[in-house]
């Protein structure tokens, strides 16, 4: 199947190659941008999409609409070699990116930037009312600093204009256990008179049945998820030379009857006989069904504010950003057992507070040597506290036992540059490169107590208190050739680097060994060679690389457990595995026809861990890195005809992926199939869609044995979207 798959992605791209000779010789450098239309903004400067010395998917707001991508999760098939694995329909989102995973205890190694503001773990939210998406593969720490090394999502969302405008969009969807409904809206326009001040407001509301549902819900409570969303956005141009813009957002997620996380067996047959009669009383579970008795309860609440200036100036143009942001999350009901029996389950809160500050000049863009220079800031504060809840009644949302509280502070400053140069007379060459230094300070508490894990003991916390400050440094290196105003090619190394930190397991104990405690900074090298095609006077385009990444100190994280599974202490981090990527990639877009689109990619990647020791006699080299399928499609076709109707048929396809380290099962490959149809003429927008029309089970995190009753001969996972069908309305103004 793995070779059906790319072969069929990598047919449908040469169209694009056998158009491109003509499309050369007759389309200017100018034209063919003016056609395309496609601008990075990812190396902080406008940059034409043929001018890029990056891998990068840039989606605009029509192609997500076309695409029905109303969350984070869903741009993954947009891109080759981009995976974002959640662990459950309200749990964080994890970014792989060319085989480098994103474990979802431990960090992401892709940040995600929204309008400026880094969220380095990012809630599965709606997107809403967003203007553009850049998906960056490959390390952007010599820019974006820390938790960049595999690559970076860049999310515009819309901004307020000149001109009075709006829209409302009205969904509702209905899958196998239960219904949902969502209506979002935007509004924005000048403010006053003398077109210097503008404004927009973007709402969004939702209620949404759990796609997985529990049988044996405690109090008869059924899972939900309700989402409000308010975003506000000013512009003020006082001069011609300067913009003042101010972002401010609140996101409030209530879910009763749920929990972050959650997680099914496997094997849905070897669980109803191991533990239907036993423990569930003869139920029978399915394929997005399962059995909890903990009381479960969960809410999250985000708030984001943030201002940026810019200021043109003769000798090029300042850029200065700071942004707040806060987020609270408490989630009850983790059953442990994953059976009715009232065995033992777990509860979360977690608080982050989060302070990023930039100042930036940039030169002008049309001289021989350009140049990019600045500083910045960021602060992070969280805390966290566990809690469980053992044995039988009293079993309620407020009888979970918490254990102390554990905060971690990082404070992270650093300088940066970046300078191209072209020859005059060399003029179709163009090399650059880019360093940065950053400091970074990470520091740890922890207070005296315990945690009851029922059948795995108590925990014991002692008192902690732990501070490091590790620096790195990351260069860049490109070389970027224009072989013809339709063409380039590109060759690029970076380096990425995510700072250590500190196992607090290591200090729950009165031997405590230094190296367990810290772990070191974990830094990578990626290389990488493409090019980029415009073709057909600017219909269309495509790119391709290949690419080799290597980490000598990749960070890893372990569970320690007795013989039979059972969790005996927290996670533990190490530093001292390697890790060996490469791979290729494809992509394009092309307008065949009016009114008919294609979009294909395609990605292949050899993920591997080089060392990684587990157990005094146990070493995993030689297995595949977790979480990354071994190979990424996606193919899709839409056509509207002129009366207004329209139709979209797509797939997506995902290799074969290894669910944890030890590689004790894998994801079999998947194709996961969509269809839509709809009606578009003047202000209105109408459309009926079904996502995953075969109703394919996935398994999308990372998996666990059983941690109540230990190895069972099965392994629970968190499972993806069942079939979902839907009807949206829109109308715009």
């Amino acid at each position: 199947m793995k070779h059906a798959v790319l072969a069929a992605a990598i047919a449908a791209a040469l169209p694009f190659l056998q158009a491109a000779p003509a499309s050369a010789q007759t389309a200017s450098a100018s034209r063919a941008t003016e056609l395309d239309g496609i601008v990075v903004t990812g190396s902080k400067r406008d940059t034409p999409y043929l001018r890029s010395d990056i891998s990068v998917t840039v989606l605009d707001r029509q192609a997500l609409k076309d695409a029905n991508v109303t969350e984070f999760r869903d741009l993954d098939k947009l891109a080759p070699n981009v995976k974002f694995n959640v662990m459950g329909q309200l749990s964080d989102m994890f970014i792989s990116i060319r085989g480098i995973e994103s474990n979802p205890f431990l960090v992401n190694r892709a940040s995600v930037y929204i309008d400026g503001i880094p969220f380095r773990e990012l809630s599965n939210a709606v997107l809403n009312q967003v203007e553009s998406v850049e998906i960056l593969r490959g390390p952007q720490g010599t820019l974006y600093g820390a938790n960049s090394e595999s690559g970076l999502v860049l999310v515009r969302t819309r901004a307020p204009s000149a001109s009075t405008e709006g829209e409302l969009n009205l969904r509702a969807t209905t899958f196998g256990n239960g219904h949902g409904g969502s209506l979002d809206g935007f509004l924005g326009g000048a403010l006053g008179k003398g077109d210097r001040l503008f404004g927009s407001l973007a709402f969004m509301a939702s209620d949404e049945d759990a796609h997985l549902k529990n049988l044996t819900p405690y109090g008869g409570v059924n899972g939900k998820v309700r989402q409000a969303y308010l975003q506000g956005k000013l512009r003020w141009e006082p001069t011609d030379a300067l913009t003042i813009n101010a972002l401010a957002y609140h996101l409030g997620t209530r879910a009763p009857g749920m929990f972050e996380y959650e997680y099914l067996p496997l094997d849905v047959g070897l669980y109803n006989r191991s533990y239907g009669a036993r423990y569930n009383e003869g139920r029978q579970t399915g394929d997005f069904t399962y059995i909890n008795d903990a009381p479960k309860r969960t809410s999250k609440t985000e708030n984001v504010a943030g201002t940026s200036a810019q200021w043109q100036l003769a000798a090029g143009t300042l850029d200065a950003a700071l942004s707040y942001r806060e987020q609270a999350d408490t989630s009850a009901g983790y059953d442990f057992d994953m059976t009715a029996s009232p065995a033992l389950a777990g509860r979360i809160h977690d608080t982050q507070r989060n302070w990023n500050g930039e100042l930036r000049f940039t030169s002008p863009s049309d001289q021989a040597l350009t140049w990019i220079g600045g500083v910045s800031t960021y602060r992070v504060d969280k805390e966290s506290i566990l809690g469980t809840l053992v044995g039988p009644p009293p079993r309620a949302l407020e009888s979970y036992v918490l254990a102390p509280r554990q905060g971690s502070q990082g404070q992270d400053y650093s300088a940066f540059g970046t300078l191209s140069y072209t020859p005059p007379a060399l003029p179709k060459l163009t090399a650059s490169v880019g360093l940065r230094y950053e400091q970074a300070k990470r520091a740890t508490r922890q207070s005296a107590g315990q945690l009851d894990l029922g059948p795995g003991g108590l925990v014991f916390y002692r008192d902690a208190g732990l501070s490091h400050t590790f620096n790195a440094t990351l260069p860049r290196v490109s070389l970027r050739y224009d072989a013809s105003d339709t063409l380039s090619f590109y060759a690029a190394s970076a380096k990425g680097y995510i700072p250590g930190g500190f196992n607090l397991a290591a200090a729950q104990s009165d031997v405590v060994n230094d190296k367990v405690l810290r772990y070191e900074s974990e830094m990578m090298w990626s290389h990488e060679a493409g090019f980029k095609l415009n073709v057909l006077g600017g219909r269309g385009h495509i790119g391709a690389a290949v690419f080799q990444i290597d980490s000598d100190n990749w960070q890893e994280i372990q569970l320690a457990t007795d013989a039979n599974g059972r969790p005996i202490s927290s996670d533990y981090v190490g530093s001292d595995a390697a890790i060996r990527s490469r791979g290729a990639e494809i992509e394009g877009v092309l307008q065949i026809l009016p009114g008919l689109t294609l979009t294909a990619n395609a990605g292949y990647v050899d993920a591997r861990y080089r060392r990684l020791q587990v157990g005094e006699n146990e070493s995993l080299a030689g297995n595949r890195v977790k979480l990354t399928p071994q190979y990424t499609g996606y193919l899709a076709a839409r056509y509207q005809h002129r009366s207004g109707l329209f139709a979209r048929v797509e797939s997506a396809f995902n290799g074969r992926m290894a669910l944890d380290e030890r590689n004790r099962t894998f994801q079999p490959a998947v194709a996961i199939i969509g269809v839509q149809l709809g009606y578009e003429q003047g202000p209105w927008t109408t459309r009926v869609f079904v996502d995953n029309l075969t109703d394919k089970r996935r398994i999308n995190g990372l998996i666990f044995d059983n941690l109540a009753f230990g190895r069972d001969g099965n392994y629970y996972g968190p499972v993806d979207r069942p079939r979902i069908i839907g009807a949206e309305l829109g109308y715009r103004f």
